[in-house]
């Protein structure tokens, strides 16, 4: 029987490695570069965005309904989807005032929407914050960390922060808490 010379694995030099003909004991995990290919427009493109920008261009109603998406706080990406068009005949567009004024108005319209869901948001935590609080089934120790959560995003505690007369309404509702909660826990032990 021949004798087989060993298999020996080729690696790439890896920096701060010496070079061996042996396989690393591990294998480096290198995702693969994203390339990003970006092809020239053809000529029909050009053709087609060029002719959809001159029948754009001069539409009063096209105008119109892209105002009042945009007025009721659809994006420009929205607005190009809905009336099929190019995003670029809409942001050219973009340089009148009534356009930038609807987009300003939309942007602003999304941002109050989003605050509000963030609050209702807020408002339903504190409340999952209190049941869990309340709740007898619930084990004392995440009772209490409901009942800090709760105080310490009150701002009652707050007193690095606030001005004197503040840090003394502060301590004073601070050591309101500590006498209710001693005398919570007396009536718990008298009762037992």
């Amino acid at each position: 029987m021949a004798e087989t010379e060993p298999a020996r694995v080729v690696v790439a030099k890896l920096p701060g490695l010496p070079e061996t003909g042996l396989a690393p004991s591990f294998t480096p995990v290198v995702p693969p570069a994203r390339a990003t290919r970006v092809e020239a427009a053809a000529e029909v493109e050009v053709v087609e965005m060029l002719a959809q920008q001159t029948a754009f261009a001069g539409d009063p109603e096209t105008r119109a309904v892209a105002v009042q998406l945009l007025n009721a706080g659809y994006t420009v990406r929205e607005v190009c989807r809905r009336l099929r068009l190019r995003p670029h005949i809409v942001w050219a567009w973009a340089e009148e005032p009534a356009i930038k004024n609807a987009i300003d108005r939309g942007r602003e319209l999304r941002r109050r929407s989003l605050g509000q869901e963030l609050e209702d948001a807020a408002n339903e935590a504190i409340g999952t914050l209190v049941v869990l609080m309340q709740d007898e089934a619930t084990t004392p120790k995440d009772r209490l960390k409901a009942a800090e959560l709760i105080l310490d995003r009150c701002g009652l505690v707050e007193v690095a922060t606030k001005a004197s007369s503040t840090q003394e309404l502060a301590v004073r509702v601070d050591v309101d808490f500590d006498e209710r909660l001693a005398r919570i826990v007396a009536a718990g032990r008298s009762s037992s």
